[in-house]
């Protein structure tokens, strides 16, 4: 597991984060001897900070002390005692959701609104403080607690499953553009970081096309997308399968396939370029220096407005996938709300139903489950945190 000491960016979260956290305290500790025109307006301050001090010591929790806690720090320490002992991890759970839960009990929109407008996204609302509640439970079992803050998100109406405007006949252009520029407003959104994919194009491109080539995508993630007509790639016969060996992409698939990845021989999505990761003599090469050495190069939140420049979260499709797991965890997963929100999502990608006949048992429909949150949320932070929970 992780530790202070790891080393490189490893280190530095751990740093950095208690950095901010005592900026979070000595904020708290001070904003009553301040003077405020507008006494509301210190009110929003302190929720705001109190979202974020719940935020980082719920990163820090997840990265370093899932089995043995972190240090809870709620005021600003002199230089002589820096040096805290670990709480329990019961103890880190109940003093990060007391902060969210003072934030979520407001009930005034003009200190904290439960959605700000579209000028303010990037600021703690009591929805984000409701989706880090969500997800902090959910993170460590805690389902019934998890269920019941996703489910006053789902019944609140703020949020949407995103649908664009585009005409073209792309089936999997929902999900597309949901992660480019023609989709960057929408009401999915529920944390939202400025310029948070700034360096997007910088490490994730090959050389060729000015990149470091520094993200790779597994095949093992390839292979999670389903069929176009809804088949996992394990119920096809031998002969099927070798044929997907040999060309993964011989037969239509799950659309948000080729909207995640950039797949070899692809020249649609980037102009005047075709992808060549398996021909020795292209520069995308896999082998060589500041190629993607998978062969796979990852295309979510690909646009060619950052090729140049360069710009750049917790969506309402992750509180659905995290309703529906606690629901199937909790052992309720013939609930029509399983089907319903799966189908949802799995329709606004261009995919069928859930198949009844098929997951019609809680570890079938687990395995469903699961198989969506890899591909719906793939490269959104997500996936070491689930394989962390499920102990896969």
């Amino acid at each position: 597991s992780l530790t202070p000491t790891s080393g490189g960016y490893i280190s530095s979260i751990w740093e950095y984060y208690y950095i901010y956290i005592r900026r979070c305290n000595r904020f708290l500790e001070h904003v009553n001897d301040a003077y405020f025109t507008i006494e509301k307006e210190r009110q929003r301050m302190i929720a705001d900070v109190k979202v974020w001090r719940a935020w980082y010591h719920m990163q820090l929790l997840l990265w370093y002390g899932r089995n043995d806690g972190i240090p809870i720090v709620s005021t600003a320490l002199s230089g002589e005692d820096i040096y805290q002992k670990r709480n329990s991890v019961e103890e880190c759970l109940e003093f990060i959701n007391k902060d969210l839960d003072d934030v979520i009990s407001i009930t005034d929109d003009e200190i904290c609104p439960f959605l700000w407008d579209e000028g303010n996204r990037s600021r703690m609302s009591r929805s984000s403080a409701l989706a880090l509640k969500m997800d902090l439970n959910l993170q460590f079992k805690r389902y019934d607690v998890a269920k019941e803050a996703a489910k006053k998100l789902i019944d609140s109406g703020a949020f949407e499953l995103y649908y664009t405007t585009a005409t073209d006949d792309d089936p999997g252009k929902n999900f597309r553009d949901l992660f480019n520029y023609t989709g960057e407003q929408n009401k999915e959104r529920i944390i939202f970081t400025n310029d948070g994919l700034k360096e997007f194009w910088f490490r994730c491109m090959g050389t060729i096309l000015g990149g470091q080539g520094t993200c790779a995508v597994l095949k093992s993630l390839v292979d999670e997308f389903e069929t176009a007509d809804g088949k996992p790639l394990t119920s096809l016969s031998p002969e099927e399968r070798l044929k997907l060996e040999k060309n993964p992409f011989y037969m239509d698939r799950d659309p948000r396939l080729y909207c995640t990845v950039v797949v070899p021989g692809d020249s649609t999505s980037i102009s005047n370029y075709k992808y060549e990761p398996f021909n020795e003599s292209s520069s995308d090469y896999f082998s060589k220096t500041g190629a993607v050495r998978s062969g796979y190069m990852l295309k979510k939140w690909l646009s060619e407005q950052d090729r140049a420049s360069g710009r750049g979260s917790l969506d309402y499709a992750e509180v659905l996938l995290d309703y529906v797991e606690c629901l199937v965890e909790l052992g309720d997963w013939k609930n029509p709300d399983v089907e319903k929100y799966l189908s949802m999502i799995r329709n606004r990608a261009g995919m069928p139903n859930m198949d009844k006949s098929v997951y019609n048992t809680q570890e079938k429909v687990r395995e469903l489950y699961r198989r969506e949150r890899r591909v719906e949320l793939a490269f959104e932070g997500k996936r070491y945190h689930d394989i962390r929970r499920w102990g896969i």
